[in-house]
């Protein structure tokens, strides 16, 4: 059966001017992104990898090259469109939470639901309560950002970036302020929903991260060095699998020279 292709790129470059000369980050990336993938992104430091995301996310424009979303060039988008394409179709976690500090959780999660217009106000309201029930932190409902943990927070964002149900939710290192057990808390939230049908593209520098993925592109100079496919993570994954898969992992990127 033929995969279906939720993004693409066709010679993406996106450059910088420094100094009086262009920083080029990504060099002609031609790329697809396919429904119902975990796609991670790897590289070295510098290699380009949250530009790519950025760029194919639009929240940055590229300086050359198409970014196809259901066959149009979301490059060419005025930034009214490319607003409503971030608050309907994409969803978006990050390092840095970014929780809205005056607003407890449930409101933290509830809100963009309002401004994507999918539902009406009553309609987002019971799925803001089900996705934190999902995420397991519907006790924290009235709580402010300041008042619960780390991973409870980055839970949050993820229940926010799913309130307006995306076709391609965009994570950018989303473990990487937490620790080890939060993190992996955080990452089966992720593999759970990419289970049920989510698609997911994850930039991550972690390798444990990595082995979620049931497809890796690593970057090198703003370039797709190569790709690794793997089958889909199983939820419960036995620790014999896993570090089978890691070493899977961790043979490919050594040959990428990680």
């Amino acid at each position: 059966m033929e995969r279906k292709v939720i993004l693409s790129t066709k010679g993406l470059c996106k450059s910088y001017a420094s100094e009086g000369t262009q920083n080029h980050v990504l060099n002609g990336i031609d790329l697809d992104i396919y429904e119902g993938d975990f796609t991670i992104i790897m590289g070295a430091s510098g290699s380009g990898k949250s530009t790519l995301l950025y760029c194919l996310s639009g929240m940055d424009r590229a300086t050359a090259g198409a970014v196809l979303y259901e066959g149009k060039d979301i490059a060419k988008f005025n930034e009214n469109k490319l607003t409503g394409l971030r608050h309907g179709d994409f969803g978006f976690v990050f390092q840095q939470i970014h929780l809205v500090s005056n607003l407890n959780m449930f409101e933290n999660v509830a809100v963009p639901g309002y401004l994507g217009k999918k539902r009406t106000a009553p309609e987002v309201n019971k799925y803001a309560q089900e996705l934190l029930k999902k995420m397991g932190i519907y006790e924290a409902f009235k709580r402010l950002p300041s008042q619960v943990s780390g991973g409870e927070a980055q839970r949050a964002a993820i229940a926010r970036a799913l309130i307006n149900e995306p076709k391609l939710l965009f994570a950018d290192e989303p473990t990487g302020a937490l620790n080890k057990r939060t993190s992996r808390e955080v990452l089966d939230l992720l593999t759970a929903i990419n289970n049920e049908g989510q698609s997911v593209l994850m930039v991550t520098h972690d390798i444990r991260a990595a082995v979620r993925g049931s497809r890796i592109i690593y970057l090198e100079d703003g370039k797709v060095l190569g790709e690794l496919s793997l089958p889909g993570y199983k939820e419960n994954i036995s620790d014999e699998e896993f570090k089978s898969r890691e070493k899977q992992v961790n043979a490919w990127l050594s040959s990428m020279s990680w």
